[in-house]
């Protein structure tokens, strides 16, 4: 028998490169489903629903160490149903088949090792909506989508014998090319100007740049660092338009800024805030606040204290959009957990930021602050040392609920890595961290305070989201659940990946930071922005991908 087809399956860098098309796949799919409503002009739906439904199937998927069998029909089917329904609404079912179909073809024609990757490319490749059905792109943009995909597909699909770390590179490169365009495409959805000759044209010179890299002959850590930059430097300026052009419209980035100023004139947050108040402060309709089941709006303050004594310093220096300050969070979480990863996967990783658009428009756009998904990766590169990494995680718990879900995963891999007492000693001083940030407000307020940091767990808030809840609220024939049993479902869910990660730890990898955030899905409210890391999560957490393995 020939030995070289049983050399590449138990080859683990095929385990590594379906992990981490996984998480391209997870990306793009989400990235298609907020552009299909942009084009649509529709508001979140089943069709949501069924997009983020398969993202996190996907994700369960690249949680684990060796891919399972029939994972590529999983993700090719997700990348299938997930780009049919877009087209379906959008009225583009006829090209998405072809497109679809140049997919399978490239797939199949693929090594086996490689397949997902190349599902991965075409996945993130979001401008196909825009080819099929939407508003027409800017030649310089369409040029850079078509030199971006090419790329991609050279790369994974050149049959000549290349070396595995140059093939790996070159198609890195071009799929974080891929992210650039995707995310620049998106950008032409929500803003549009003067200025929007010279983004594309950034855009072209970024895709070109970093096609030229994947090729050039040059010292591979300038490389490496020049390619990152390229990337960052495309998304820094398209987060600049964003944040320039689109003015404050959502609750989320009111909350933060107000209670910062309401700080800095000596009052208590916690006990002065209020949303209606915040909101006319901003000139935003009320309509845009979060309410209750019962049509009340809410008026606490809704997020731990971190959330706005991290903004505070800068807009007591004037700043008047703490989104900036939000921009900053992310191009230093892009830099942290690319530079972790070894030099074939950084590319990649950088793409889930880059080409996501839920990063786009959530952190970008309605300004729902990242800083605490930059403290959970601090506090996981720096598991190794115990005050460190026990800091940044009280930083984490301290600024935003999401933390909370990731937070016994953390623990329980500190347990698994050291020991329980290690763990705990851990989850006493990150504890700790996040009371000592609160102290200060729970002699004024407590009762306000409790109560507005609770309220996305406990309070009645209207259904909302992209998860199970949508097909009862949008969909005709699927009735609603009760509020409770959404919430058992998720905790439910909760519970048992725990379980699974703790029993199973030697055959998952990036479960351990990838999975928490995946069983609100089945909430109550399942906000897009829950999930906006996840992907980037899973590969900051895969050993394998790291210089540490």
């Amino acid at each position: 028998m020939d030995a070289r087809p049983q050399e590449r399956r138990s080859d683990p860098r095929r385990g590594i490169a379906a992990r981490v098309g996984l998480a391209l796949v997870a990306t793009g799919l989400v990235s298609a489903a907020t552009d299909r409503r942009e084009i649509a002009g529709a508001v979140y739906d089943w069709r949501s629903a069924v997009a983020f439904g398969l993202f996190v199937a996907v994700l369960l998927a690249a949680g684990l160490r060796r891919p399972v069998r029939g994972v590529v029909s999983l993700a090719f089917g997700a990348l299938a149903l997930g780009l049919m329904v877009a087209a379906f609404e959008l009225g583009a079912a006829p090209g998405m088949i072809v497109y679809v179909a140049l997919a399978l073809a490239a797939t199949f024609y693929a090594a086996p090792h490689l397949r997902l990757l190349v599902i991965g490319a075409f996945s993130l490749w979001t401008p196909a909506l825009w080819l099929l059905a939407g508003p027409s792109l800017a030649p310089l943009l369409w040029f850079a989508s078509i030199v971006a995909l090419a790329a991609a597909a050279f790369a994974l699909l050149d049959p000549r014998r290349v070396h595995p770390s140059d093939r790996l590179r070159r198609a890195g490169y071009a799929t974080l090319a891929i992210a650039v365009v995707a995310m620049s495409a998106g950008r032409t959805l929500r803003v549009s100007g003067p200025g929007s000759t010279a983004l594309d044209a950034i855009a072209l010179v970024a895709v070109l740049a970093l096609v030229l890299l994947a090729y050039a002959r040059m010292r591979p850590s300038l490389r490496e660092t020049t390619a990152l930059a390229v990337g960052l430097v495309a998304f820094a300026a398209v987060g600049a338009v964003y944040i320039a052009s689109v003015p404050y419209h959502d609750d989320a980035v009111v909350g933060p800024h107000r209670a910062a100023e309401l700080l800095l004139a000596g009052q208590d947050p916690y006990a002065t805030f209020d949303l209606p108040d915040a909101l006319a402060r901003f000139h935003i309709d009320v309509v845009w606040a979060t309410h209750l089941v019962s049509g009340d709006v809410i008026h606490t303050y809704s997020y731990p204290a971190l959330s706005f004594l991290v903004v505070a310093p800068f807009v007591a220096l004037g700043i008047d959009d703490i989104r900036w300050v939000y921009l900053v969070a992310l191009v230093i979480l892009a830099v942290a957990a690319a530079r972790h990863m070894r030099p074939a996967w950084r590319a990649p990783a950088l793409a889930t930021i880059l080409g996501s658009e839920i990063v786009s428009t959530q952190a970008l756009i309605a300004g729902v602050d990242p800083t605490w998904a930059l403290f959970i990766v601090c506090a996981w590169l720096a598991r190794d040392r115990r005050w460190l990494s026990a800091l940044f995680l009280g930083l984490a718990i301290a600024d935003r609920q999401p933390a909370w879900f990731v937070f016994p995963f953390v623990i329980a891999a500190v347990a698994r890595r050291a020991s329980a007492n290690e763990a705990l000693v851990r989850a006493a001083i990150a504890l700790g961290v996040a009371v000592l940030i609160h102290v200060p407000f729970l002699i004024g307020a407590p009762s306000r305070m409790f109560e507005g940091i609770l309220a996305p767990v406990f309070a009645p808030l209207v259904a909302d989201g992209v998860g199970l809840v949508q097909f009862g609220v949008t969909a005709r024939y699927t009735p609603i659940l009760p509020r409770l049993a959404y919430t058992v479902l998720a905790l439910a869910a909760f519970a048992a990946l725990l379980a699974i990660v703790w029993r199973r730890s030697r055959s998952l990898v990036g479960a351990w930071l990838g999975w928490p955030l995946l069983p609100l899905y089945l909430a109550w409210r399942s906000l897009p922005n829950y999930f906006a890391f996840a992907p980037l999560f899973t590969l900051v957490a895969d050993d394998e991908l790291t210089d540490e393995s």
